[in-house]
């Protein structure tokens, strides 16, 4: 029986709860470490009829080490939104997450992109013998830079679309940072006050920014997704342009992951 720890930005909430959900069929046991922020991923877990037991991270150990008909055990840490804007907050919250857990998991899965190319060594830095450390990657071996790019499904798609709309131009929204689009304004350091729309609306004008990129991911956890983008889009005036997503890079690094822990 092997033990995976996943240590994810919580915008990955949507594409977790779709891997824990085809990870029950499996008879797989879930662990979701207790942090102050888990209440919209229990929610999703619970409307998916998802069993998971919710412990103290002090807890991990034990709660591990119990007897279990399970053929595989999952642990999960969320971590608070965090972006490029605080690339060295981002390096030093993720590495302090995963120590804890490696002399428990068999292999830790990182749910984050380079973040501000902050997260390129993770492999290498973190690894041990008996518990690799992974980054998700695309089909072609590319760490994701950032979470649009996991969104996309990878760097080759992303680079296009940079390229043809201009990053500068484009302010992207998945599911979850439409859901959150205050706190990660906030966290991405673009307004003191997430709850002042007129400053906001400056700096969207000062930075360029003249439409919002709509990432349809295909889940459907968040349930007012386009009502809120419609919103967005009048409140600061600026055009919706739809881009197909997919979670194709987190499945695919998540499936390659466990057969390399099974080899």
């Amino acid at each position: 029986m092997a033990t995976t720890a996943i240590v994810s930005c919580r915008i990955f909430e949507d594409e977790l709860t779709h891997l824990m959900k085809k990870e029950q069929e499996k008879k797989t046991r879930l662990f979701l470490i207790e942090t102050e922020f888990i209440e919209s991923i229990e929610r999703k877990f619970n409307d998916e009829s998802i069993v998971y037991e919710k412990i103290q991270s002090d807890q991990v150990e034990e709660k591990v080490s119990e007897p279990t008909d399970a053929q595989n055990t999952i642990i999960l840490r969320l971590i608070e939104f965090s972006m490029e804007a605080r690339p060295a907050e981002i390096k030093n919250a993720v590495y302090e997450r995963i120590k804890p857990i490696q002399n428990v998991a068999d292999g830790i899965l990182v749910f984050y992109g380079l973040c501000g190319n902050v997260l390129g060594s993770i492999e290498g830095d973190l690894s041990l013998p008996d518990c690799p450390v992974r980054i998700l990657r695309d089909e072609e071996g590319n760490v994701g830079d950032d979470c649009i790019c996991i969104s996309l499904g990878s760097r080759k798609k992303y680079l296009h679309i940079l390229k043809t709309d201009g990053r500068e131009g484009t302010y992207f929204l998945t599911p979850m940072q439409a859901a959150y689009w205050r706190e990660i304004a906030y966290a991405s350091m673009l307004t003191p006050d997430p709850n002042d729309d007129e400053m906001l609306k400056m700096v969207f004008e000062y930075s360029g920014y003249k439409n919002v990129g709509k990432i349809k991911t295909g889940l459907q956890y968040e349930k007012e997704f386009d009502e809120i983008v419609d919103d967005f889009s009048k409140r600061f005036n600026l055009k919706i342009i739809e881009y197909e997503g997919t979670s194709s890079m987190i499945e695919q690094s998540f499936e390659k992951f466990l057969k390399e822990l099974d080899a």
